[in-house]
């Protein structure tokens, strides 16, 4: 069983990753003059290892068991899905 201190420890650590993350966010497109499309690459990467800390520490992802995680990645790609179907619509019109 984790102590108090160490849990306050981990999310002290995974909240400074975060504020770390959106300073990343604000910074990039002047640090790095890149095309727009790349740019937005970028952004979604840093937004994608945002949102993977939050869903493993803070909504405990990280300690649950199997099933759940195997629903949330089934939530994951049925919204990829979706997407990719809008995606091709919009393409073709």
């Amino acid at each position: 069983m984790k102590t108090a201190i160490g849990t306050v420890a981990l999310y002290t650590k995974v909240l400074a990753g975060l504020l770390l993350l959106t300073l990343m966010t604000f910074l990039q497109p002047s640090w790095f003059h890149l095309t727009p499309g790349k740019t937005a690459g970028v952004q979604l990467l840093i937004a994608f290892m945002k949102v993977a800390l939050v869903v493993a520490y803070y909504m405990h992802l990280r300690s649950e068991i199997g099933y759940l995680k195997g629903y949330v990645v089934m939530a994951l790609v049925i919204l990829m899905i979706f997407f990719l179907i809008v995606g091709i619509d919009v393409a073709h019109s």
